[in-house]
């Protein structure tokens, strides 16, 4: 009898979980769809430009105060009647992007599923889109990878339709919801890449099977794309790989936790590779600055460039998100012949702008308790750490801003650095400090981070009070000590090189095949 009631209360627990999750899914669906009074996004908009007054730094920097006040006026007056948080989205992102600080993003509202649902589709596969690769280039978009069982669909077909929607629309609707740091266009097209897979399901939806419709060999061609079952397959090695001599070293599980390894992309955080046998010639591949210990990482590299008499250095940043300050900070000191400052102190809005971490909403409730006795200790941290000026601005002392000795096994050989649009945040601090030096080489494209200055550091996620959008912006100017003369672009190369889809298919890598050229012809 206890067994039996036991059971029973297990089973009644099981269906008030099941029931709690399905009403809540429903609930919250429901509100995405039901429309916001006037006087409710009003309100939104307020909050969200009272809000970057008292925390965003270099608010105008790239806009004035008076035509963002201008944008903030004519949205409250375009909006007359009620609008779903859907629709308030794309009339709010825009103003937030027009700050221009790529960090800063308002996110898409998007519908939940219920965890019945969830669980069929982990069991049935690789949907139709994530059985591609996506790259934008000169305004198309092209399949660069396929993992479908349409193998006729060859790489660098162009994408016309998927379903009845262009790219080119989602690009015109979703290109103004989100910025690069400053005026510069290359960090758009890799963001919209990146993110095309994300726009097409916010518009339809997910689905089993999709129908595409491609331009390829001259002609128009029509395909259905079923969600696919996912077999073990080897991962193809990057550019970098592709054009190394000596294969990849196997890597025990401690090299793999010093190194960042990612087990869904079985790469590492940072990785280094030679171009030849004698190692004379070595590519520092740099995938972010999040993953890894990269203190024992960075000692482990530059001892073995050091041992193997390394002369030329590659550093790749290529699509390199960012990271840590720390890391990129680090890294330098490898990288400098002379002490360094690598960046200023960075600025704030006041002694307690910085107390808005949003850190509650990013952690589960039974962390409350722990957090609450952390909290007042960071409040008194951070308020110590931030200086008042006489001019009335602050500054916060970072890890960067204080004098550091360079490191004794620095490289001192010639050094290239490979970077492109997808090339942000913490890269760009690295590549601005990297310009300072004549000495170094940069080859690819503009970055799509600023060159002499990054809102970040801490990126609290507010919510807007009743639409309930999630919104993440930046608390500090990060600047580096080397400024260029040039504001609101990223760190341009010495030499350009662009990017095109043949390179992208054929999995070649220009930007290696000029250096190693560059190599041979210095040897001459």
């Amino acid at each position: 009898m206890k067994k039996t009631n036991t059971l029973l209360k297990i089973s009644l627990l099981g269906f008030v979980l099941w029931f709690t999750n399905c009403t809540s899914v429903a609930t919250y669906n429901k509100k995405l769809d039901t429309p916001i009074s006037v006087e409710k996004l009003h309100k939104d908009i307020d909050y969200v430009q009272h809000k970057l007054q008292k925390l965003h730094p270099q608010l105008y920097l790239y806009i004035s105060e008076e035509a963002l006040e201008f944008k903030f006026d004519s949205l409250k007056k375009s909006i007359d009647q009620p609008l779903t948080s859907k629709d308030f989205y794309f009339k709010l992102s825009p103003i937030i992007a027009s700050v221009k600080q790529g960090h800063m993003i308002l996110y898409a509202p998007s519908k939940k599923m219920e965890k019945k649902e969830v669980h069929r589709l982990s069991k049935t596969g690789l949907g139709p889109l994530s059985q591609f690769d996506f790259d934008w280039i000169d305004k198309k978009l092209y399949i660069t990878k396929n993992r479908s069982t349409q193998k006729t669909i060859p790489l660098g077909a162009e994408v016309i339709k998927i379903n009845d929607l262009t790219p080119q629309a989602l690009y015109q609707k979703y290109s103004k919801t989100f910025s690069s740091d400053g005026y510069n266009k290359t960090y758009i097209d890799k963001g919209f890449s990146k993110r095309f897979t994300s726009y097409v399901t916010s518009e339809i939806g997910i689905h089993d099977s999709l129908h595409y419709t491609l331009f390829q060999h001259d002609s128009l061609k029509e395909f259905t794309v079923h969600r696919l079952k996912l077999e073990k397959k080897k991962i193809k090695k990057d550019s970098i790989a592709s054009s190394a001599v000596v294969s990849k070293k196997i890597l025990s599980k401690k090299e793999k936790r010093i190194m960042g390894y990612d087990e869904v992309s079985k790469n590492c955080s940072k990785e280094v590779s030679f171009l030849s046998q004698d190692s004379l010639v070595a590519v520092l591949k740099l995938r972010d600055f999040s993953k890894g210990h990269y203190a024992k990482a960075y000692k482990t590299i530059f001892e073995q460039l050091h041992h193997k008499g390394t002369h030329t250095l590659i550093i790749d940043i290529r699509d390199n998100p960012g990271g840590k300050v720390a890391d990129v900070v680090d890294l330098y000191s490898y990288l400098t012949d002379q002490p360094f400052t690598m960046l200023q102190p960075a600025e704030v809005t006041s002694k307690t702008s910085l107390w808005k971490l949003g850190l509650f909403r990013k952690m589960p409730s039974y962390t409350y308790p722990i957090l609450g006795v952390f909290y007042p200790f960071y409040m008194a941290f951070s308020t110590m750490r931030t200086q008042k000026h006489e001019d009335g601005t602050y500054t916060y002392s970072l890890v960067g801003s204080k004098k550091r000795k360079n490191n004794p096994l620095h490289f001192t050989g010639k050094i290239y650095v490979i970077i492109n649009g997808g090339s942000f945040s913490a890269s760009c601090l690295l590549a601005s400090s990297l310009k300072s030096n004549p000495t170094v080489t940069f080859v690819g494209e503009e970055t799509g981070g600023g060159s002499n200055a990054t809102v970040a550091g801490l990126l609290p996620i507010l919510k807007l009070p009743y639409s309930k959008l999630y919104w993440r912006l930046g608390l500090m100017n990060i600047k580096t000590t080397h400024q260029d003369i040039l504001i609101g672009h990223g760190v341009y190369p010495d030499v350009p090189i662009p990017h095109t889809v043949f390179d992208e298919i054929q999995n070649n890598d220009p930007e290696i095949d000029w250096i190693k050229n560059e190599i041979s012809i210095r040897k001459e």
